[in-house]
């Protein structure tokens, strides 16, 4: 039995063995339940609503009054701690199909809230808000985030204990987007919001009353978050190791537990190159079962990619590859069970973009693909199986990952990863791994956070073999802040659907900072911070220090930063950056500095500005980038940016210039429509992407979208190859 086959079956066996719990529909009393009551402010009995509340926004309902209340909100941010300027009650009600969620953010000065944002899944940070983040199966590694303004826009996403690159803070997955239902209403008290959340929508453990949950509010103008449980400054309202807990959730029913998602594509393709059109008609078909409500399994057919936002443009001026992250729904549902070792660029051993795409981005007909997402007790697992069709008569292509984890103690975690498949070679591949993650969110009783990450891999290719393996070790509190991560990627190492910088090469990268609050200066940070690659002979590749790393963020939230940054690359062959300019090997030693400005984003007219300029390979180099974002009303605004980097250097000269043009309308909170126009110098190319989308009902989506692609070399505007397609996609639900 081949290794595929081997662990393919015992994660089917695994799976198979949930089967009598299949069709429950209540929930086990938990553990506690039958003891004395704990009088503890973060564990809330949850109340059952006799019927269920109209979703409005009005608050207005009788069945509000006999529901679940938290009002003992703490500042989080600027002054952590202290009790909130302004008071939020929160009640929570549940039935058999859905959690309820109210909200009453009252406000001294209702004329003063902040909301100039209405499209779903857009970045509220600049705008009064509501946060929620659940954990239903209470393992305080993960779970769902939901956010809405005072306008009822609307924001989701998955949660995982991934730090950002390069930072203190937490990151979650905002592409997913998931069915659930909000409507807020501004009123002479302040603002509120309702809020209805399917058991359908999500999946739980039903052998367990008790999910882990917090709430915090944003108040913009006065830059202040007050939280439920765990205000602090280093803390993310997503921060499931530090929840509260609602308990008595019994009797949740899913259904049959399946949603059915048909959907038609109308696309019409002129390319004037060729001086051909074709019109196609394409249905497909997402479908999505929940044996239990703690397994999903997805069936995807005739996939197609209509709806996903176009990429940034960006230029390429490394000897690395650039990291593009994924857009595509079905990749992204339930994308977090596939984490493996905090690893967030390189070296992944799974990189769902390797899938359907090629190396230029050009899309990739998937004729299919399954997957099995989901927990049994304290083990969670994925499991990805993908039909690509024909590229470069290479065949039909089978591609899989499977990956299984298991909790360990309260917040820590280990695991196994499998991928199988090249999707741009005939060469069989296979990738096998391991991880250990190990958390601790309340380090000596103080509320610290410490966590590390380590992971050994092996892959074969062909009868050659190659290993990587590294760790992460995170101390990413606010006062001090400090990281430790290594990678070391062998030579032969070939995660075909994954993703890394380079084989043959060691990573370091280290930091550690200190943050002061001064009178003056909401937050003041200093940071000594290093990153260095070399191959496994330890010849450096590139290193860079910043020394030190400043950043100011006054009490009205505009940062400032600067650093000088003191450089070595090593090149062992000739390098060409842009056409016609060629590095020739040697060692260089050169020193530059960093400068940049970002406003407040609730501003009428915000943006940033980065400058980095000095030396460069025995020349000189000068890269700006800045953007500029007018927000004139929620019904319209605005954004451009633009990179310019010039370089002046003894083997040849070059400037790089990259632009964007973003024009977003929404119209309602489920009518979008957003324009983005590219240009780069380099390609010489403009490129339109004009993306429209209707929301029916959330589940029941329309997208109108028109691509278009303009040759201006030479002082020309040819137009190239051009797209409009509709689609339509229902969701029934049983």
């Amino acid at each position: 039995m081949s290794l595929k086959t081997q662990t393919f079956a015992c994660l089917a066996a695994l799976w198979l063995s949930t089967a009598e719990v299949n069709g429950s529909e209540g929930g086990a009393q938990s553990h506690a339940e039958g003891r004395p009551a704990v009088k503890d402010p973060y564990r809330v009995r949850m109340v059952r609503a006799g019927s269920p509340p109209k979703i409005d926004g009005r608050l207005d309902e009788a069945e509000w009054s006999k529901a679940t209340v938290i009002n003992g909100f703490k500042q989080a941010e600027p002054n952590e701690g202290t009790q909130p300027s302004e008071k939020t009650i929160v009640r929570l009600l549940y039935d058999a199909d859905f959690v309820y969620i109210s909200v009453r953010a009252l406000d001294s000065k209702p004329n003063g809230i902040i909301a100039k944002e209405r499209q779903r899944d857009i970045d509220l940070d600049g705008d009064d808000s509501i946060a929620l983040a659940f954990d239903p199966f209470h393992d305080r590694q993960r779970g769902y985030y939901f956010q809405v303004n005072p306008l009822g826009a609307r924001r989701d996403g998955l949660i995982t204990q991934e730090r950002e690159a390069g930072s203190y803070e937490l990151a979650y997955s905002v592409e997913w987007d998931g069915i659930w239902y909000a409507e807020a209403n501004i009123d002479a008290q302040g603002w509120a919001v309702e809020i209805a959340i399917p058991i359908k929508t999500i999946s739980f453990d039903p052998g367990s009353a008790s999910w882990g949950f917090n709430v915090e509010r944003r108040i913009a103008r006065k830059n202040e978050v007050v939280r439920w449980r765990a205000a602090q400054r280093v803390k993310r309202v997503y921060s499931m190791g530090d929840a509260g807990e609602l308990v008595g959730l019994t009797g949740l029913r899913q259904g049959l537990g399946l949603d059915l998602i048909p959907y038609a594509k109308v696309k019409l393709t002129h390319d004037s190159e060729k001086h051909s059109e074709r019109a196609e008609i394409e249905p497909g078909l997402d479908l999505f079962y929940k044996p239990t409500p703690s397994v999903t399994l997805a069936l995807t057919l005739n996939t197609d990619f209509a709806e996903a936002e176009v990429d940034d443009r960006r230029v390429n001026l490394t000897r690395f590859p650039l990291f593009f992250p994924e857009k595509r729904a079905f990749f992204l549902q339930d994308a977090n069970y596939f984490r493996f070792g905090g690893i967030q660029t390189s070296p992944l051993p799974f990189f769902s973009r390797k899938i359907g795409l090629s190396n230029e981005g050009e899309p990739i007909d998937l004729l299919g693909g399954i997957k099995a997402t989901g927990r049994m007790g304290r083990l969670n697992f994925g499991l990805l199986d993908v039909q690509m069709d024909d590229f470069m008569d290479l065949g039909s292509k089978n591609l899989a990952v499977g990956r299984a984890g298991l909790d360990v103690g309260q917040e820590s975690s280990a695991g196994l990863i499998f991928t199988h498949g090249d999707p741009l070679s005939d060469q069989a591949n296979y990738v096998t791994g391991g991880d250990f993650n190990f958390r601790e969110s309340d380090l000596f009783g103080q509320g610290e956070l410490l966590e590390a990450s380590f992971y050994a891999m092996r892959s074969d290719t062909e009868g050659t073999a190659g290993h990587a393996f590294g760790t992460r070790i995170f101390y990413p509190n606010f006062t001090w802040d400090a990281a430790l991560i290594f990678d070391q990627i062998g030579e032969d190492f070939n995660p075909a659907l994954g993703f890394i910088d380079q084989p043959g090469i060691r990573s370091y990268e280290s930091w550690v900072g200190r943050r002061w609050r001064l009178k003056a200066v909401d937050n003041f940070y200093v940071q000594l911070y290093g990153r260095m690659r070399t191959d496994l002979d330890n010849r450096v590749i590139d290193r860079e220090v910043w020394l030190p790393y400043l950043i100011l963020e006054t009490n009205a939230r505009d940062e400032f930063f600067f650093a000088p940054i003191f450089w070595q690359e090593q090149f062992f062959e000739p390098f060409e950056i842009v056409d016609g300019v060629i590095v020739p090997p040697g060692d260089y030693h050169y020193t530059r500095y960093f400068l940049a400005f970002k406003s407040k984003g609730t501003r009428l007219l915000s943006g940033n500005v980065e400058l980095f300029l000095g030396d460069y390979l025995n020349g000189t180099r000068t890269d700006f980038e800045g953007e500029l974002v007018w927000r004139p009303t929620p019904l319209f605004n605005a954004a451009t940016s633009y990179e310019v980097n010039d370089a002046s250097l003894p083997f040849g000269d070059f400037t790089v210039h990259t632009a964007q043009l973003n024009l977003n309308f929404a119209f309602t909170p489920r009518l979008a429509w957003n324009i983005v126009g590219q240009y780069d110098n380099i390609s010489s190319e403009f490129g339109l992407n004009s993306r429209m989308r209707y929301t029916v009902e959330p589940g029941t989506d329309m997208y109108l979208v028109f691509n278009q692609g303009v040759d201006t070399s030479d002082g020309r505007f040819q137009p190239l190859r051009s797209d409009l397609s509709l689609k339509l996609a229902w969701t029934f639900r049983f």
